[in-house]
């Protein structure tokens, strides 16, 4: 190949490199929108003429696997009256964007005379020919397509299994659905980011975990008092949510004070019930609790005398302390916890997400099959139906899980029925919420953009390439989950937590999507990562190599000390051998062999406290009592020293810190008379962080 020939080919090279680039950046949208349709899906009729059958009582199935390539199981009272139906192959199809999928054979259409909103989800199996996938197809590209009025969207499959060729999705509504397999940045990058973004708004901005302990410890207080006033609970709740006090409990419980939140919580939980409760409605808990332990009836009969009294201070700290108990506290939390989570998680449904954005834009009885005004709660969740249904549902299990954890009865049917109304309570104020937030998940969404458009210039994205610990994961979001794991631990490392594009400088209090990708470069490259990434924190954010001792302190678990050598002088050995001849060897204390300790170990329960930047204790319990041991701290190693009887033991300990904790592995070395006897013993342990 001549001179010039190669430099025409390497400039062509370079070109397309360029153009491939710049036509991704430019098809990916910051403002949310997406690539437009552009290409006309040419497809067979599989399903020439209509398949029908009537929804009533029982289930029914239409279509096949076979010829169809497709089945759709629609439940028994998915409708509120009998219904007829219809499955077709439609005549055309609204066109596509090439940017966002490939389609896979023909589009299929389901109809009904009357609703499109099922009171049940509905199972739609896809059947396809794996040998005439395009070529790279992974499993979590195959997605179901459902146009929307305006354009298609894609939904999640419920499974996908490519040796047989099936791929399932459930759903709510009748529609015109497709199979397709999706592109990774348009599509399942674009899912990941929103997911996220959304995830990461809820958690940062939601004061519902707080508010839901409140309202389960009031829910719960007052039920085990036996009133089951909706009003007056309601009452006391608010009393609790707007009072001044409870802003600085909300913040305690927000910089992880639990416990101080709980306490504080009970008394002022105790206050509100006093005066808000009816001095009746007291006398008449003592009758309701009849059967239950003697001392709950006791303790309502004197919050009872002191509210009627007027004494609220003295029955606020009984209920606060008593009837409220700390079991019951733990128990409100755990149970919060639970449904708060699974409200969060249950945003990451297409169908949950529909109805938001049916709610903020309004629908015209195409957009997923609902027809309401903006802004009309009422009406979106009315026919949200059998999601609606299965929301409740899960709330209920979700609880249930938590009290059988902590060993009380399950929900009864009246409990069922407040969790219902809770659950359309709390849908409707995260609506109205979210109203408030879309800026803020735009925003976010932005941010993740950019962080992914790093990863994908850097190869982190391409499935069989990147560092060597990311090759493992091939599946997209899976590996997209991995990257941004890792991009918040290296946030908490640096204290930095905005994200910029910044390249080659630092901006306080951020840090740039560059040095994200070169901590990942490090981190999941060769054996040592952990270490190596260590050592670019400190060169470049001036992080410290090792933690400090602060984040050291407290109780370790998993202590085990293993004797590894021991070394006798020739005066030790001689006198063991006097021992074993029967020999009385003056002064001498070695009545055993130590060599037959070699292997031996034990448990170690430690625990550590820290004084002072690198000073402390070590409090070590192996076998005997307690020994508190004075400790320095420096350069990650932990050592230290103590006597008893006539040996020394001094200590050498590691320490290293991963995503998991702490790990202590290191050694504890016992002089015993001088010279005369080493052992030298391994210790191991672990701390959460």
């Amino acid at each position: 190949m001549n001179k010039k020939l190669a430099l025409i080919i390497a400039a062509a090279v370079i070109l397309f490199a360029l153009a491939t680039s710049l036509l991704w950046y430019f098809t990916q949208s910051s403002d949310g929108e997406r690539p437009t349709a552009d290409t006309a899906w040419k497809f067979e009729k599989t399903i020439a003429e209509p398949i029908t059958a009537t929804s009533g009582d029982e289930d029914v199935l239409l279509g096949d696997l076979d010829s169809a390539k497709v089945t759709i199981e629609i439940p028994a009272g998915a409708f509120d009256s009998t219904t007829e139906i219809e499955l077709v192959t439609p005549d055309e199809a609204p066109d596509y964007s090439s940017l966002e999928a490939t389609p896979i054979g023909s589009p299929v259409e389901i109809k009904s005379e009357g609703d499109v909103r099922l009171n049940e989800k509905m199972t739609v199996t896809f059947a396809f020919n794996p040998e005439e996938l395009p070529a790279d197809t992974y499993a979590d590209q195959l997605q179901a397509s459902y146009y929307n009025g305006e354009r298609w969207d894609y939904l999640v499959p419920t499974n996908v299994d490519m040796e047989k060729g099936l791929m399932t999705v459930e759903i709510y509504h009748f529609s015109l659905l497709g199979k397709n397999k999706v592109d990774d940045d348009a599509v399942l990058t674009k899912q990941w980011i929103h997911s996220q973004a959304l995830d990461d708004t809820m958690r940062d901005n939601i004061n519902d975990v707080s508010d839901e302990i409140a309202n389960k410890m009031v829910e719960m207080t007052l039920a085990k008092m036996g009133i089951n006033d909706k009003s007056i609970s309601g009452e006391v709740l608010n009393d609790i949510l707007t009072d001044d006090t409870y802003k600085e409990m909300y913040d305690d419980y927000q910089n992880g004070d639990v416990s101080g939140f709980n306490q504080k919580l009970a008394i002022l939980m105790g206050q509100k019930i006093a005066t808000r409760v009816p001095e009746s409605a007291f006398k008449s808990a003592l009758s309701e609790l009849a059967g239950d332990a003697a001392e709950d009836v006791e303790a309502v009969a004197k919050a009872a005398g002191y509210a009627a009294e007027g004494q609220y201070r003295e029955a606020a700290k009984i209920i606060g302390e008593q009837i409220a108990d700390k079991f019951l506290i733990t128990t409100a939390g755990k149970i919060a916890v639970e449904v708060i989570d699974y409200q969060i998680q249950s945003w990451k449904s297409d169908e949950v997400e529909a109805a938001y954005q049916a709610y903020k834009k309004g629908s015209d009885n195409y957009f997923y099959g609902y027809n309401n005004d903006k802004g009309d709660f009422d009406a979106v969740w009315n026919q949200m139906r059998g999601v609606r249904r299965q929301l409740m549902i899960e709330a209920i299990a979700k609880q249930n899980d938590a009290r059988r954890t902590a060993g009380m009865p399950e929900l009864d049917e009246r409990e069922m029925d407040m969790v219902r109304d809770g659950v359309r309570r709390s849908f409707e104020r995260q609506f109205k919420s979210r109203l408030e937030k879309d800026e803020i998940v735009e925003q976010k969404e932005k941010d993740l953009q950019m962080l992914m458009n790093k990863f994908k210039e850097a190869n982190f994205l391409e499935r069989s390439f990147g560092p060597k610990g990311l090759q493992k994961h091939d599946d997209l979001k899976v590996r997209m989950d991995v990257l941004y794991h890792f991009t918040q631990r290296m946030m908490k490392d640096t204290k930095r937590f905005k994200l910029n594009d910044k390249q080659g400088f630092l901006v306080e209090g951020a840090i740039s999507v560059h040095d994200i990708a070169q901590g990942v470069r490090i981190f999941f490259g060769e054996e040592g990562g952990e270490e190596e990434y260590r050592k670019f924190l400190n060169e470049r954010f001036g992080v410290p190599l090792y933690p400090d001792l602060k984040n050291l302190s407290g109780n370790w678990s998993n202590g085990v000390i293993t004797i590894t050598e021991v070394i006798l002088s020739e005066e030790a050995k001689a006198m063991m051998t006097e021992t074993e001849a029967g020999a009385d060897a003056e002064g001498c204390d070695l009545n055993i062999n130590l060599e037959d300790l070699i292997g031996q170990s034990g448990e170690a329960a430690i625990s550590i406290t820290a004084t002072g930047d690198n000073t402390g204790t070590m409090t070590l319990v192996s076998d005997d009592e307690p020994k508190v041991i004075p400790i320095k701290y420096e350069g990650g190693v932990i050592t230290g020293s103590f006597t008893e009887d006539e040996g020394v033991a001094t200590l050498t300990l590691p320490v290293t810190e991963d995503t998991n904790g702490y790990q202590i592995n290191g050694t504890v070395v016992i002089k015993y008379q001088g010279d005369m006897a080493k052992i030298i013993a391994s210790l191991t342990a672990s701390k959460a962080k």
